[in-house]
């Protein structure tokens, strides 16, 4: 714990220092020209998103054998989404703490479900990555300054897949780590779960929904763009976000705004625009987060703690 606080804390002062950079001289009166009726309707899209992360997550623990209800798994979601704006990623340490303690859930079988949501992130993250690519083409990465990198990065890539490979093939599967043990069986329970077709158009829709959200933070400002051009520069801005909450950063302060800033910059953003719309997707995040946690913090309080049947009792109760 300790060690995480320190890292909460270092993570919180270089945020505090981007937040400061990016936003020195914004007008903050100009979050007072956005159109209420669309940030509802971006705080909806955002509130599915959500829940579609609480249903996956509640149809992989039950194909597991865990007994638990969707209620505990969305509750244990959104309080484990607020206790990452204080400690980051304490929160999925949290929510797998809180199914143990609600429904008995194994720790162990929480954690590796928890784990391999990541990695079916990350593998979303890279395609939608990969599709900005192909969208915006060579142009947009030497806008960046990567196209002299790229076959570098494909190379690594490559390399650190067939590393990882070889690893879990010739030594971790024989030394038997719990932590990747568990991702690998969180993965495959994922990859075992019926429907499949659930699981995956509940991942796929996950990230619509952020980018329904952001689309809707976007369309809220008084701006002049087309909609394929606020549709594609959220889309844009839904990979920095996910580059940026990655992070060891609390909330994203700092990261989310920076990074959206620049990749909104790139894509033929003005300054205030851009930074208007990076301010306000992530204040409605972030106000959404502790909104919807306060029910479930009062569920915590006066939920009945998990309590296993002795032997004794079990044979008394028949």
């Amino acid at each position: 714990m300790k060690r995480r606080l320190i890292e909460a804390t270092l993570g919180l002062i270089l945020g505090a220092a981007l937040f400061y950079w990016v936003l020195r001289d914004f007008d903050w009166r100009s979050l007072n020209r956005l159109s209420p009726p669309m940030l509802i309707a971006a705080a909806i899209a955002m509130s599915a998103a959500h829940f579609l992360r609480a249903w996956r997550w509640y149809l992989v623990l039950r194909h597991k054998g865990s007994a638990l209800s969707l209620a505990s798994a969305w509750h244990a979601v959104i309080l484990g989404y607020a206790l990452n704006l204080v400690l980051p990623r304490a929160g999925e340490l949290a929510r797998c703490t809180l199914l143990t303690r609600w429904h008995g859930v194994p720790f162990p079988t929480g954690l590796g479900s928890v784990v391999a949501e990541r990695i079916v992130d990350i593998l979303i993250l890279l395609t939608l990555t990969g599709g900005l690519v192909l969208l915006r083409g060579m142009d947009w990465l030497e806008i960046l300054g990567l196209t002299a990198y790229l076959p570098y990065l494909i190379g690594l890539g490559i390399i650190g897949g067939l590393v990882a490979w070889g690893l879990w093939r010739f030594w971790l599967a024989k030394k038997g780590l719990t932590l990747l043990r568990q991702a690998i069986e969180g993965f495959t329970a994922i990859l075992e779960t019926k429907p499949q077709s659930w699981i995956w158009a509940s991942s796929l829709l996950i990230w619509v929904g952020y980018w329904a959200a952001i689309v809707g933070v976007m369309l809220a400002a008084p701006l002049n763009f087309s909609l394929l051009f606020i549709l594609t520069s959220a889309w844009v801005m839904l990979v920095g976000s996910g580059l940026a909450m990655a992070l060891p950063v609390p909330g994203g302060l700092g990261t989310f705004h920076a990074i959206g800033l620049a990749l909104l910059s790139v894509s033929g953003w003005i300054p205030e625009p851009a930074r208007l719309i990076v301010v306000a997707a992530h204040a409605l995040q972030t106000l959404l987060v502790l909104v919807l946690a306060v029910p479930s913090l009062f569920f915590m309080l006066h939920y009945q703690r998990y309590r296993p049947v002795s032997p004794i009792n079990r044979l008394s109760s028949k």
